[in-house]
């Protein structure tokens, strides 16, 4: 499989995208008035503890409070009449102690008033304020420090027991006591010497970010993640990753940089795009792009999936539109299942959907098929990134998933609530708009005998149909003229009763 990194920076907005066989799976977007704040530290403040719901709010100088549940706090926050102000932040307090405590509830840990550090796990989205977490950690290239533990962990991606064993016995070896480290995929191949070069750079990292919770007061930032470009190199750039392109010099020069400190032997394989042709364009992913929003997404048999999100889940349903197949009718089902299953899942990492997702595979009599349309969606979701667990097909052809969700889907990150509609998707007809007019003029109980009526364009040519049908029954109706006034400014199921010739509203 081919891979390659795009990033296209502008004034307004810097995009990075993944292309696998010449097909855009991820797309991550930063702009100047908005950064991702998944991974940044911050000393916090509590504001208000909810026993009912094991949960606190604290204040960490955004607009919304941000929600720390019981689960995600490490008790060690909880200080005792001994305990230095470095042990509140580094927990360097008493193991056993920790662990006695981890089962009291929120309340007995933390106080309203109290400053913790905590770090971000999930991004504010929709109304929600960001979830935040007491145990802290550092991600680099190929180690993720994890203070106050002598834990360290392998990535899932390996399951060989002596890779594992071996890769744990080095970082036992030169990693210092009191902090834990993961290796993640990216560092499953690398030499010692580089752990060491690493664990020097987090440990560095971590010790600033000490330094900085203790000084001042919070609310306050103690460690940023790193901006769209370092990251994206970071956790996705590897041997597997044929090139990357980059249309902006400072861009080059930064990814550069980085890589001369960490992964030299792969900077050969970065490029600064030159071509007058933007970047997005000239490998065709634009108008992909442009698609990434639509509820309708087709497949190339003629097939196509909609997406449909709810409070709840997002819905998928397949169809097989315009795919009359070949053969028969099973033969032609399971073909648009299976290509459906590849495009579901892209679109899952591209679109960056999270939570609970239903897709409603089109009904298969042959059980075979059914067993290859579920190992075909396992096999797939196995390479996303994102955590993810799912079920078997259903008796009724439903599969259900689960992804980790850490930060708004793209569609909320581009996109407003229409103000037209507040979400719903759907607007009144000119029909049912009349009707409300109707029953309006009816409890108005007017008196003059002209009206001025102001509604949307389409409202006023559904009453003037048909010779003014329609608005002649209505002054019929209510023993008035009525006269109709097209306004733009008007939504569709909006409009104003007035008395001709005055201001005031009815």
């Amino acid at each position: 499989m081919e891979k390659k990194i795009l990033f296209n920076a502008t004034p307004t907005e810097k995009r990075a995208a993944l292309l696998e066989n010449g097909k855009v799976v991820e797309l991550v977007v930063e702009r100047p008035d908005y950064f991702r704040l998944v991974g940044n530290i911050y000393r916090g403040k509590v504001t208000s503890i909810l026993p009912g719901i094991q949960a606190a709010f604290i204040d960490i100088g955004l607009e919304k409070c941000a929600f720390l549940h019981a689960s995600d706090v490490d008790p060690s926050v909880l200080l005792d009449a001994g305990d230095t102000l470095m042990e509140r932040y580094t927990g360097q307090g008493n193991s056993t102690k920790r662990k006695r405590i981890a089962r009291i509830p929120i309340e007995k840990v933390l106080t309203v008033g109290q400053e913790i550090l905590v770090q971000v796990l999930k991004e504010p989205i929709s109304t929600k304020g960001a979830k935040l977490s007491t145990q802290i950690s550092l991600a680099g290239r190929f180690l993720v420090l994890v203070p106050d533990t002598n834990f360290i962990g392998v990535s899932k991606k390996t399951s060989d027991p002596k890779k594992r064993a071996r890769l744990k016995k080095i970082i036992a070896d030169i990693k210092p006591p009191g902090v834990g480290f993961i290796i993640r995929t990216i560092g499953l191949k690398v030499s010692e010497t580089e752990f060491v070069k690493e664990i020097h750079q987090l440990l560095d990292m971590w010790r600033k970010a000490q330094e900085e919770a203790l000084s001042g007061n919070g609310p306050k930032l103690i460690h940023r993640e790193l901006g769209i470009t370092t990251r994206v190199i970071r956790d996705i750039f590897s041997e597997d990753v044929a090139k990357v392109f980059v249309d902006q010099p400072e861009d080059h020069v930064e990814i550069l940089d980085y890589l001369h400190s960490f992964s030299p032997a792969l900077c050969d394989r970065v490029a600064l795009y030159k071509d007058k042709t933007p970047l997005f364009d000239r490998f065709d992913i634009e108008k992909d792009l442009e698609k990434l929003l639509k509820r309708k997404v087709w497949l190339r048999s003629g097939g196509y999936i909609l997406i449909d999100r709810t409070e709840a889940l997002v819905a998928i349903d397949v169809n097989t539109g315009r795919n009359t197949g070949k053969s028969n009718l099973e033969e032609t089902i399971y073909t648009t299942n299976l290509e459906a299953a590849g495009e579901i899942c892209r679109q899952l990492r591209l679109r960056d959907i999270g939570g609970l997702i239903v897709v409603d595979f089109i009904d298969m009599r042959i059980s075979e098929n059914r067993r290859k349309i579920e190992n075909t969606m396992l096999k797939l979701l196995a390479v996303d990134p994102s955590a993810n667990a799912s079920t078997g097909l259903s008796k009724f052809g439903l599969m259900e998933i689960t992804r980790k969700r850490v930060r708004p889907e793209l569609q909320e990150y581009f996109t407003n609530v229409c103000p037209a509609c507040e979400g719903l998707g759907w607007v009144f007809s000119p029909e049912s708009v009349t009707a409300h007019i109707d029953r309006d003029l009816q409890r108005s109980g007017h008196t003059s005998r002209e009206i001025d009526l102001s509604v949307h364009p389409a409202v006023r040519a559904y009453l003037q149909k048909e010779g003014e049908q329609l608005k002649k029954m209505l002054e019929k109706e209510h023993r008035c003229r009525l006269i109709i006034l097209e306004d733009d400014e008007l939504d569709q199921d909006e409009y104003t009763i007035k008395p001709h010739g005055k201001n005031q509203k009815e």
